[in-house]
């Protein structure tokens, strides 16, 4: 079995590492990692080749997007990072890729997970926006950004609700905390999102046009408070169409035919 980022990372770590090198290292370790990724939907002569071959790295405290036309692969590759979809190993003819087609998650290579296992490192480790809010319209505001801790269950429900208040302030919907979902604007909705998305203290914040579906007014609200997380140490990778919210990262990855055709860090 090939070693993984964390057998590597140990390999190399030396005996009574202080834990302020310990710290040092996990920062220069790759949140996220992908090995020769390609993803191929359908098969024989319907098959499309949607991602061919990339290799990327995302680091902790990192704002980064993700950009491209449509079909370029990005919002596949942003599911596979965060491990809603697995990569293909083979490829058209039944051939492994070589070397292996993998995603890593903080050193995890996702492939060795069963499906149950791999849920639990998507709720303990990763954090989703998508650019429909996805809330559930009988629940409140607090409600919906308690769901991911209550299935973590690391937390009371009390300690819950505390967290899930203290987070809806802090986007500025204090006074919309017990407000169904379903009486929300778009906008509010969307900060709700983000809300529960920060609700487990993600390692990375994953975004699909999170300003997709939201007006003028509420795409710069939001980019803000992305830019702000991501100022104030939250990794953060977003797929966008919208060239003015990839410009406030410091990092700016092109996708062209399942591939990456650029890669620029921002001054």
């Amino acid at each position: 079995m090939a070693p993984t980022d964390v057998d590597v990372d140990r390999a190399h770590r030396a005996p009574g590492s202080s834990t302020a090198e310990l710290r040092r290292d996990s920062a220069r370790r790759p949140l996220l990692r992908t090995q020769n990724l390609h993803r191929i939907l359908g098969s024989g002569e319907t098959a499309a080749h949607i991602l061919r071959g990339v290799d990327l790295e995302i680091y902790p405290q990192s704002f980064t997007a993700i950009v491209g036309t449509s079909g370029s692969g990005k919002s596949t590759l942003l599911y596979l990072l965060g491990g809603l979809d697995r990569p293909s190993r083979m490829d058209e003819r039944g051939e492994p890729f070589n070397p292996p087609s993998a995603v890593f998650v903080d050193g995890q290579d996702t492939s060795e997970l069963g499906d149950t296992d791999l849920a639990l490192l998507r709720n303990q480790k990763i954090g989703f926006v998508f650019q429909f809010h996805y809330l559930l319209k009988e629940f409140t505001a607090q409600e919906n950004v308690c769901l991911p801790m209550f299935k973590l269950g690391r937390l009371s429900r009390a300690a819950a609700m505390e967290r899930a208040a203290a987070l809806l302030e802090r986007l500025g919907l204090q006074d919309k905390l017990r407000r169904r979902a379903n009486r929300l604007s778009g906008g509010e909705q969307q900060r709700v999102a983000i809300a529960r998305a920060l609700a487990n203290e993600p390692a990375v914040l994953l975004a699909d046009e999170p300003t997709g579906n939201l007006d003028s007014r509420n795409s710069e609200l939001v980019a803000q408070i992305l830019q702000e997380l991501a100022q104030a140490g939250q990794s953060t990778l977003i797929v966008t169409h919208d060239r003015t919210l990839a410009q406030r990262t410091g990092r700016i990855i092109t996708m062209a035919d399942g591939r990456v055709a650029e890669d620029i860090a921002l001054a």
